[in-house]
């Protein structure tokens, strides 16, 4: 029951993924990049850091050992602070549906990180997901999305450091809350982006922000709330590879977004690419463990249902 409520919500947050890179392709091009993650992260790290203070979680960190002390450290400084600068760096330099699906490829490097690493069972299923998922992606988004530019190069580099970042909140996850690894993740990534910031000479950048750029970051904030929540929720309920699989799943959702806002026909390659994801996906994470979470999340809406 465990396992099957966190693939529901690993599938839940690839919604709220897709949702989100399509709205910061908009956002980020707004103001400089930097400045615009730092703003949206250091909100959403108040928001968590609130929610800790409200339900007293954060006794949590004064019982943490060294070692979770510093895998926490690490969590924070590379994946909320270093990968967001790299990723919405190359996101401000390249097109949303090509961010989209080289953040895809995150489920390819996770899984060699959980299987060497984490010591996750290995099995067929994931490799001939993961070879679906790759095939689905470049039939959905076409040779276009993977033309070689500095700003894919930086999203792939994020990409890779959220990977690893993932294999470390795992092993965390493991003796420490879902709020606890987000809230520090969060939290010490919005120094560190505060840092970079600094290190760049563009602290004004944070004092001049437009009305256009208040919009996007107020929807940013939302999203990524969302999405942290959900996600380290997930991770801590299910394995690295399932949770990751599900999420490629965010990558149609943005490129579905792009296609009704930005008014483009859908082609039959890109049909064939979306069913093609959507099986490699199924695949990786197992049918039987996907129906399983269907039905959870039913029986979960049904009693809601019934207290109210």
């Amino acid at each position: 029951m465990e396992k099957s409520n966190g693939i529901a919500l690993a599938y839940l947050t690839a919604l709220v993924s897709g949702f989100s890179v399509f709205a910061n392709s908009f956002g980020v091009v707004t103001m400089d990049s930097t400045a615009y993650t730092f703003l949206k992260n250091v909100l959403v790290a108040a928001i968590l850091v609130a929610i800790g203070l409200s339900f007293g979680s954060w006794r949590e960190f004064l019982t943490l050992s060294r070692k979770q002390a510093l895998m926490l450290l690490f969590v924070g400084v590379i994946g909320g602070g270093v990968a967001f600068a790299l990723f919405f760096a190359g996101l401000a330099g390249t097109s949303g549906a090509a961010g989209s699906f080289v953040y895809r490829l995150l489920f390819v490097f996770a899984t060699v990180i959980a299987i060497g690493w984490l010591k996750e069972k290995f099995e067929w299923k994931v490799a001939a997901g993961a070879l679906a998922i790759i095939a689905g992606n470049y039939l959905l988004l076409g040779a276009a999305a993977l033309s070689l530019s500095d700003g894919l190069l930086l999203v792939l580099a994020a990409t890779v450091l959220w990977a690893v970042e993932y294999a470390v909140s795992k092993k965390v996850l493991e003796n420490v809350s879902a709020t606890t690894v987000a809230a520090a993740r969060m939290g010490i990534g919005a120094f560190v982006l505060l840092a970079i910031l600094a290190w760049q000479g563009k602290l004004g950048a944070v004092a001049s922000v437009q009305p256009a750029s208040m919009m996007w970051i107020a929807i940013a904030t939302g999203l990524l709330t969302l999405f942290v929540t959900l996600w380290y929720s997930a991770l801590k309920r299910t394995t690295l590879v399932s949770a990751t699989a599900a999420l490629t799943l965010g990558g149609p959702v943005s490129a579905l977004l792009s296609l009704v806002f930005v008014g483009k026909a859908l082609a039959p390659l890109q049909a064939a690419g979306f069913l093609l994801l959507a099986v490699g996906a199924v695949a990786a994470v197992g049918a039987g463990e996907t129906v399983a979470a269907i039905n959870s999340a039913k029986e979960k809406m049904l009693l809601r249902i019934r207290k109210e």
